[in-house]
């Protein structure tokens, strides 16, 4: 059988054994896949520093009777996004990119697009210091390919348009923004945002990684933060790890 070749970004490196790996991979072919690095830690002559988080590489991997693992066999280096590296604000916006890709997707479906904006998003972080309004984009972007998107154009609830003067509850379970009509429905601890709020959240839907440039008030950014990570945790039905240690490191990125 002809080895599978893909396309994909590392996800996830997992030491299996006492020199093994288990790589997590989002590829532009298959997906999300996971597959067994044998020998990985053991040796670095077979896949060197191939393996690490948010590396683009080409792989080569077959199926393994009886398991959903494929055997790794090859692994080349496409992109390492060395800039990435050094920065403690960039590494943990990757580290909470990549996670957040992982558990949007299921297993073995093609998500194209998601891969395209990952490893864009992972190119802007490798040439310029890490913007929150870039991550929201990206944040935004991968809900929407997952069929997660907030609605922000109208009240999520009844769809009659937002008070464009005043505040709007922004309610995960009932799926974005609230009218001022339907407010007094949102869920308890339900953030609450400004028009100015809205309206970056609405620039960075449309327009993805692009409308992220311009500048963003220190307390729109923080309302936008809190509302999509509540969006976030609402869908997965937990705070990601790397969230945790990305909210350590806000002041970095100036949140």
């Amino acid at each position: 059988m002809e080895p599978l070749k893909l396309t994909a970004v590392v996800l996830r490196a997992v030491d299996y054994g006492e020199s093994d790996r288990v790589i997590t991979l989002l590829s532009r072919e298959r997906g999300k896949v996971s597959a067994f690095a044998r020998g990985a830690r053991a040796s670095r002559r077979r896949f060197g520093g191939a393996l690490e988080p948010f590396t683009l590489v080409a792989a080569e991997a077959r199926s393994r009777a009886g398991s959903d693992l494929l055997s790794l066999e090859s692994v080349a280096v496409g992109r390492g996004f060395g800039g990435i590296r050094g920065d403690l604000a960039r590494i943990a916006c990757a580290g909470y990119a990549a996670e957040l890709a992982r558990e949007l997707v299921r297993d073995q479906q093609p998500h194209e697009e998601l891969f395209d904006l990952l490893v864009a998003y992972l190119a802007a972080l490798d040439g310029a210091p890490a913007i929150p309004a870039a991550l929201r984009a990206f944040e935004l972007g991968a809900l929407r390919i997952a069929g997660l998107m907030p609605r922000l154009d109208g009240c999520a609830r009844c769809g009659e348009p937002l008070e464009p003067a005043g505040p709007s509850r922004f309610d995960p379970a009932h799926g974005g923004a609230l009218c001022r009509s339907c407010g007094a429905a949102a869920s308890p601890g339900a953030p609450t945002l400004a028009p100015e709020t809205v309206r970056l959240l609405l620039r960075l839907q449309g327009g993805g990684l692009g409308a992220a440039i311009e500048p963003v008030a220190p307390a729109v950014g923080r309302e936008a933060r809190v509302a999509l990570s509540a969006f976030v945790e609402h869908h997965l039905g937990r705070r990601l790890a790397a969230r945790r240690f990305l909210d350590e490191v806000g002041p970095m990125l100036g949140e």
